[in-house]
């Protein structure tokens, strides 16, 4: 009988490399024991069998959760929807009070199921086996549920998405990436960040290069935040308090032209074109904005002091992106990253409405 060759393992480094090539759904493990709930992320989660349902966790030995969850025997595979990329940052730290501002119900075994989740798995462990540095829990299923948003997912070191925005076309990525959510964390944002994205904006294309463009931005916590807000709508009011900044857009209504003031058609034109070019600076540089029309144009040109000849096109609140599951009123269930409509149904070759498709 031949002898086999000795096992030689690949170096640690090696293995990480080629485990991070391995998307998986991003989950948040809860337990609760002596009636304190505990939570840990992780993407160590597997099906063993149909029949009986039953999945297995893989947690290390070192981290918190893991007597935790040894002592408790129930655990809930929480898996994150592609809105929570913030709880799954909260939940791979180690603050003590892990559930402050997340929204939860206890399952029947007092484990936390995290609100907004695409869904929960809830286990009673039937068994353990360690093996390196880590513990094998095997769970059986006793409950469980789902909802319809895509889950979470985490690959070679980033959050991914399901619904990713893709084309076949030649896009570059900013175009892609850039939505306009609603939650906001009640971050600051330094006036150097600011003022780039601002650079940007006044670098946008202008009728004639009139620059009809202006813009009267107030950062939250400063004196006359709350003014600023009131002349919002009460819907848009109720998550644009969680900005970090409001912008507004106004536009000059007359240009000059061959020495004389003239009244100008497109300076709402150049007003979003300049809108444009703020949310895609913002973007790059890792913040998100939403554009506002939804306010009281008279109370808001006071506030501000906006004179005459002038016109507040829109309000962009501007913002780092929190928990996108926190309610946000009835636009709650608007607060996805959108697709678009298909060329075909925007584009027209030679007359509006006229066929055709366009060349890749």
């Amino acid at each position: 009988m031949g002898q086999h060759e000795p096992l030689n393992d690949i170096s640690s480094d090696l293995f990480r490399s080629l485990m991070r090539n391995i998307a998986s759904s991003v989950a948040v493990i809860t337990t609760n024991h002596n009636s304190m709930p505990h939570g840990m992320t992780a993407t160590a989660v597997c099906s063993v069998s149909a029949n009986p349902p039953t999945i297995l966790i893989v947690i290390n030995r070192s981290t918190r959760s893991h007597p935790l969850i040894a002592a408790s025997k129930t655990f809930v595979v929480n898996v994150l929807s592609e809105a929570q990329s913030s709880i799954g940052d909260r939940f791979s730290g180690k603050l003590d009070n892990q559930f402050d501002g997340i929204e939860y119900m206890d399952a029947p075994s007092g484990c936390p199921i995290i609100k907004g989740a695409a869904a929960y798995i809830e286990c009673r462990t039937v068994t353990e086996q360690e093996t390196g540095t880590h513990t094998i829990f095997i769970g059986r299923v006793i409950g469980g549920g789902l909802t319809q948003v895509s889950p979470l997912l985490y690959h070679d070191g980033e959050y991914k998405y399901v619904t990713s925005r893709t084309d076949s076309r030649d896009v570059d990525p900013v175009f892609l990436d850039r939505w306009s959510p609603r939650s906001f964390e009640q971050d600051s944002i330094d006036d150097k960040t600011i003022a780039s994205i601002f650079e940007a904006a006044r670098r946008a294309p202008s009728s004639m290069d009139a620059q009809h463009w202006r813009f009267v931005y107030l950062l939250r916590d400063e004196d006359g935040w709350s003014e600023f807000l009131s002349a919002l709508s009460k819907s848009n009011r109720s998550w644009a308090t969680r900005a970090s900044a409001l912008v507004a857009f106004i536009s000059r209504e007359t240009m000059e032209y061959e020495g004389n003031e003239i009244g100008s058609g497109a300076h709402p034109f150049d007003s979003g074109a300049a809108w444009m070019s703020f949310a895609l600076q913002a973007t790059l540089v890792g913040w998100h904005t939403h554009c506002i029309t939804g306010f009281d144009q008279g109370a808001l040109r006071g506030i501000l002091r906006v004179p005459d000849g002038y016109r507040i096109d829109a309000v962009a609140a501007v913002g780092k992106l929190g928990d996108c599951s926190r309610p946000t009123g009835q636009l709650t269930p608007r607060e996805v990253r959108s697709e678009r409509h298909p060329l075909q149904a925007l584009v027209f070759k030679r007359a509006y409405g006229g066929q055709g498709q366009l060349k890749n």
